[in-house]
């Protein structure tokens, strides 16, 4: 499908879920992959509320990387960063673009790849259907 405000989405069948890319402010795109769950929407449409969140997500890359700098910094730091202590320019520097993920609800994920800050795990941060930050944690 070509969307008009997502650009081009390709259905996979096996996730239920729709997938393309989305560009924030970095130059590197997202992944991004929207749900649209037969239990949940019927035609395979992309919900409201998912298009709600996808419009809010655009602008918040710099935001989740804040978010993610305030909640994980001092557990990097105590550790992970095996005595090379950083400070939080540098965090939100590494992390590094990877997916978004958007549901039918407008619940939404945000990942990073972590610039070797957690070992190659990587950075997810957790964004509530009303747009507020849920959690920011080490993922994998």
């Amino acid at each position: 499908m070509d969307d008009t405000e997502l650009g081009p989405l390709t259905w996979n069948d096996q996730l239920e879920w729709w997938e393309g890319s989305i560009r924030m402010t970095s130059p590197k795109e997202f992944e991004l992959f929207v749900l649209a769950r037969a239990s949940l929407v019927e035609d395979r449409s992309i919900t409201v509320d998912a298009r709600v969140a996808i419009a809010r997500i655009r602008t918040a890359e710099d935001a989740c990387r804040s978010y993610a700098c305030d909640e994980l910094l001092e557990i990097h730091n105590s550790e992970w960063s095996e005595g090379s202590l950083i400070d939080a320019d540098e965090f939100k520097r590494r992390l590094e673009p990877d997916s978004v993920e958007v549901h039918e609800s407008g619940y939404a994920e945000v990942h990073f790849r972590d610039g070797d800050l957690f070992w190659g795990h990587s950075v997810g941060v957790r964004i509530r259907p009303d747009g507020g930050f849920q959690e920011a944690v080490v993922e994998g």
